[in-house]
């Protein structure tokens, strides 16, 4: 009598997740900095015609767009539209939208909003299908995203696949990469926070390589 075993996807993504983790430890800090700043682009540079927020992060986000926007990098800012995470207590809670604005006026500032045509973005995917909608209404040739430092390489290429397809190659994309308190590239294997954002980053990708929309397993920024 044969048994025949059936492994779900799910079971070798966790192994090699727990693989990953494991060797790790054999690693130098050197090497798990160089692996950190393969996922960062920080190439921002005077001139753009926006500065766009990604959405993921209301609470780090905001400070670097302010930076570009307050060293005139752009006379544009905008802010992506992010689905609520719990639309029971939303008024108590308030939209990650309404978070960022809150910062922004620290500084002054004030960031328009992209409009989702799926009652909120879900992933970096939904955020450049939208921005691509709203720049067939306002043309553009130099843009200037900003997310976390982690995000920035996944983002780049999510943007730039979109608007590749769409008849938008000709914009110039780049990144402004935000940082937090808590972790960064030489510290990032220390915090759980770190180790959950660079160890499914690169998963992450991955399947960002073969879609052009969202998946069952990738749903956040």
């Amino acid at each position: 009598m044969v048994i025949k075993y059936k492994i779900k996807p799910s079971y070798i993504l966790t192994l090699l997740l727990l693989i990953g983790i494991f060797s790790f430890s054999f690693f130098t800090n050197e090497t798990l900095k160089a692996y950190a700043h393969l996922f960062r682009i920080d190439n921002a540079t005077k001139g753009a015609d926006c500065v766009l927020i990604l959405s993921g992060n209301a609470e780090t986000r905001p400070d670097k767009a302010a930076y570009l926007m307050q060293e005139s990098y752009a006379p544009k800012l905008y802010y992506t539209d992010q689905r609520s995470y719990n639309k029971k207590h939303q008024d108590i809670l308030g939209l990650p939208f309404e978070k960022a604005q809150k910062i922004l006026k620290t500084y002054k500032l004030k960031a328009d909003i992209i409009p989702s045509t799926k009652g909120g973005a879900t992933s970096t995917f939904d955020e450049a299908h939208d921005f691509t909608i709203f720049l067939k209404t306002h043309p553009m040739k130099h843009v200037i995203l900003v997310t976390d430092s982690f995000h920035t390489a996944r983002a780049h290429y999510a943007f730039k696949k979109i608007l590749d397809m769409n008849g938008f190659s000709d914009i110039r994309l780049e990144m402004s990469a935000a940082s937090n308190d808590i972790f960064d590239e030489s510290t990032w294997y220390k915090t759980e926070r770190g180790l959950s954002s660079y160890i499914l980053e690169p998963v992450k990708f991955f399947f960002y390589l073969f879609h052009t929309k969202n998946t069952k397993l990738i749903k956040e920024n």
